[in-house]
C-alpha cells in the first residue's frame, strides 16, 4: 500500500507540474499576443517610424522639419527648432572637405539644446569659438536627440559615423541616460528585452506594486524611474546596458580612427554643492572611463559652488544659454588638450 500511495502522490505531483507548465505557457502566449496587439504605435508628427537597431528601439526627427517645442515646467512657453537632412538640429553640411576636422557630439536634450535657440546649443557655440580663434577648419556637429538614452545614442552613432566621418566623437552623458525613453511608445520587445517570460515578469511587477508595495520579487522589466539612482543599484540591468553602449561607442569610434571622449553632465536642477544628490552616477561613469580607457570629464566640477538657478531655463529646467556657453568653452579647451585641436594653431 505504501508504495502504491507514493506512486500515486508522485503521479499527482507530476500532473500538477505538467499542468502548471502548460498553464504558464498558455498565459505567456496570450500575454505576448495581447501586449503586442495593444502596443500603441502612434508617433508625434515630427518623428519618423520606430526602428530597432541591435536591440535598441530608435526614433528620430524627420529630415527638414520645423516646429515649436514646449517647456517642461510651463507648457505655454515654446521655442523654435528645425532639422537638417539627417534629422539633426544642425545645419546641412556638404561632404567632408580635405583638411577639415570634424567633431561629432552625441547626446540627448542637453546636447540638442532644449528650450533654447539652435545657435545657443553648446556644439554650435563651440564651432563658433573655434572659428573666432582661427580654426574655421574645425566643425562641431550637434548629434543630440531629446529623450535618447545610451543605447539609442549608440545606434545613432553607428548611423552617423559614415555620413559625417568625424575625427573626434564626444558623448555628453546625462544622469538619466540609463533610463528608457518616455516620449515615445515602447514596444513589448523593448520593455521585456531582459525577460525570458513576459508574463511572469509582469506578474512579479504587479505583486510588488499592488501587494508588497516594494520591490520584493525580482523583475527584469525595463521601467522608467524618476529616481535615477535606482538604475545604478548593483543588481540593475540599466547601468549595465548603459556601460555596454558606451563601450560599443568607443569601439565604433576606434574602428573609424576617431578619438572618443565623455563629458559627464550635471543635473542643472540640483544645487552644485554638497547637497547634489546624484554623485553616485558621476562616480560610476568615471569608473567606466577608467575600466574602458576612455577620457571622462565631469562638468559638475566646472559649476561647483555656483548657483545652479543661474544656469537653467526657468520655465523648463534645462541648461540655459550661459550654461551652454560654459560647456562649449570647456569642450574647446579639452579638445585642444586631448585631441590636439588647439584653437591657436595655424
Amino acid at each position: 500500500m505504501g508504495v502504491r500511495v507514493r506512486r500515486q502522490h508522485l503521479g499527482n505531483l507530476l500532473l500538477l507540474v505538467v499542468s502548471t507548465v502548460i498553464a504558464v505557457g498558455i498565459a505567456e502566449a496570450l500575454f505576448r499576443w495581447h501586449t503586442s496587439r495593444t502596443f500603441d504605435r502612434d508617433l508625434p508628427e515630427w518623428a519618423v517610424k520606430l526602428v530597432v537597431v541591435r536591440g535598441a528601439q530608435v526614433f528620430a526627427f524627420k529630415p527638414h522639419v520645423s516646429g515649436e517645442g514646449v517647456g517642461s515646467v510651463d507648457m505655454k512657453r515654446t521655442f523654435p527648432y528645425r532639422t537638417n537632412a539627417h534629422g539633426l538640429r544642425d545645419r546641412d553640411r556638404p561632404a567632408k572637405a580635405s583638411g577639415t576636422t570634424r567633431v561629432l557630439v552625441v547626446g540627448d536634450s542637453y546636447t540638442w539644446g532644449y528650450a533654447i535657440a539652435e545657435e545657443e546649443s553648446f556644439p554650435q557655440v563651440a564651432e563658433r569659438m573655434f572659428a573666432e580663434r582661427g580654426r574655421a577648419d574645425i566643425e562641431v556637429i550637434n548629434g543630440g536627440v531629446p529623450d535618447y538614452n545610451s543605447r539609442q545614442e549608440r545606434a545613432l552613432l553607428e548611423k552617423l559615423m559614415p555620413i559625417y566621418q568625424p575625427d573626434v566623437v564626444v558623448l555628453a552623458y546625462v544622469v538619466n541616460d540609463a533610463e528608457p525613453t518616455t516620449s515615445m511608445p515602447r514596444s513589448p520587445d523593448e520593455v521585456y528585452r531582459h525577460s525570458r517570460s513576459w508574463f511572469l515578469t509582469e506578474l512579479a511587477e504587479q505583486l510588488n506594486r499592488r501587494l508588497f508595495r516594494r520591490r520584493l520579487l525580482p523583475s527584469a522589466k525595463d521601467n522608467f524611474s524618476s529616481v535615477y539612482l535606482d538604475g545604478f543599484e548593483e543588481d540593475s540591468v540599466k547601468w549595465r546596458d548603459s556601460r555596454e553602449a558606451i563601450r560599443e561607442m568607443r569601439d565604433l569610434a576606434a574602428a573609424a580612427g576617431s578619438s572618443f571622449t565623455v563629458l559627464m553632465m550635471p543635473d542643472f536642477t540640483q544645487p552644485f554643492d554638497d547637497g547634489y544628490g546624484l554623485r553616485k552616477i558621476h562616480d560610476a561613469v568615471a569608473r567606466w572611463g577608467r575600466e574602458l580607457n576612455i577620457p571622462v570629464f565631469d562638468l559638475l566640477e566646472l559649476f561647483r559652488g555656483e548657483d545652479h538657478s543661474a544656469f537653467i531655463v526657468p520655465w523648463d529646467g534645462h541648461p540655459n544659454p550661459e550654461a551652454h556657453r560654459r560647456i562649449a568653452a570647456f569642450l574647446v579647451e579639452k579638445l585642444g588638450e586631448e585631441a590636439g585641436l588647439s584653437p591657436s594653431a595655424p
